[in-house]
């Protein structure tokens, strides 16, 4: 999918700003602070609904205005026109239209415009806990597949259910067997399709992760359940097993103990765990390798390439290896990259792709040649 024209109305620090983009690669460079990572953040917020930076809309508004909207003129990969625009204000909240149609079930539109996003905060996916690895395969899954977005929002309702019973003093048990025939009917869905993500990411990150380190590690994902199985169809019957098993523990904390909301992806590097053993320079490669197999997963799912949104990295990534994904990922789809540093790209000696530069400056975007 291509991106020809962004408009931001009063997002961030844009009060009216039109902007045309091109194939290829999109330089956007400036100072700190001038608002190059709001435009990536703009067409995050207009692929996901949501922002990666803040979960309150109220703040992507320009000050002394009352709504923002964010318009984006695409091309799909069989030569279509796709436009969507999203508007947010306090009175009314969130409007979507696509292709001139509202849109009133978001989960209905995710995917529509696939993204990938590599920003310093992802480095968090391998050193943080279990919270972010979830939360990548989550955002990356409901792009491939409205079947899995729809499980987890069900997921989501049936588990905030079950720990209110849980708060209770009483608890109704015949309410408590209809929330938990749900998670496990929800939850098990969404079990399966996380292990064959994970069948297929492990393979991909191997590869790249070879690719660029060019050494003998060997690195693997694994997916670790709450409760133990080895064939998929007795996920249901051990599911529920284990929650009849914990609902003590569970009163006693108030909160589900059992099921994917508490799943672990495994990050392994020569058979030990990545987050305790690897080095800064392992985390990094791997953060890679893992980002551009979430890019060849949604590819091989979608009809559309994903956009590809790289936000202040080369100060956290060696310069170049960023500079060989970049170069490889350009070639198929359409990458966006912000700097203070556009001078980077004319060090890289194999640097061949097409660019394009803006500069960034209190909210002005304009095209610049190359520096």
């Amino acid at each position: 999918m291509v991106l020809n024209k962004l408009h931001l109305i009063n997002f961030r620090n844009y009060r009216d700003q039109k902007i045309s983009f091109h194939k290829g690669t999109n330089i956007l460079f400036g100072n700190n602070g001038q608002g190059k990572t709001n435009i990536i953040e703009s067409l995050y917020y207009l692929a996901l609904t949501k922002s990666f930076r803040t979960n309150n809309d109220q703040n992507l508004i320009l000050s002394s205005e009352s709504f923002f909207r964010i318009q984006g003129d695409f091309t799909t990969e069989q030569g279509k026109k796709a436009l969507s625009a999203i508007a947010f204000s306090a009175s009314e909240g969130k409007r979507l239209n696509y292709n001139n149609q509202r849109i009133q079930k978001f989960s209905e539109y995710i995917g529509s415009i696939p993204i990938v996003l590599l920003a310093p905060s992802d480095l968090e996916v391998s050193q943080a806990g279990p919270h972010q690895r979830r939360k990548f395969l989550d955002i990356m899954l409901s792009q491939a597949s409205k079947i899995y977005l729809h499980h987890l929002l069900q997921y989501r309702r049936s588990l905030k259910q079950r720990n209110l019973l849980l708060q209770q003093a009483i608890v109704d048990e015949h309410l408590m067997q209809s929330w938990e025939d749900a998670l496990v009917q929800h939850g098990t869905i969404l079990i399966e399709k996380r292990l064959e993500a994970i069948e297929k990411l492990d393979e991909l990150v191997k590869k790249y992760y070879m690719q660029m380190s060019g050494g003998t590690e060997k690195v693997k994902l694994i997916y670790q359940s709450t409760f133990p199985f080895k064939e998929r169809e007795k996920i249901p019957e051990l599911y529920h097993s284990a929650l009849k098993q914990n609902i003590s523990k569970d009163q006693q904390n108030q909160s589900t103990s059992i099921g994917p909301h508490r799943d672990e992806v495994l990050l392994l590097i020569n058979g030990k765990f990545l987050k305790s053993f690897g080095s800064q320079g392992e985390h990094k490669t791997f953060i890679i390798a893992l980002k551009m197999a979430e890019y060849h997963y949604l590819q091989s799912i979608q009809k559309n390439l994903p956009l590809l949104l790289f936000d202040d990295i080369f100060g956290e990534l060696d310069a170049g290896r960023i500079g060989n994904m970049i170069t490889s990922l350009s070639q198929t789809g359409q990458v966006f990259v912000t700097t203070t540093s556009p001078n980077f790209f004319g060090k890289l000696s194999n640097w061949s792709g097409q660019t394009s530069f803006y500069q960034i400056e209190q909210g002005t975007v304009k095209q610049t040649e190359r520096v």
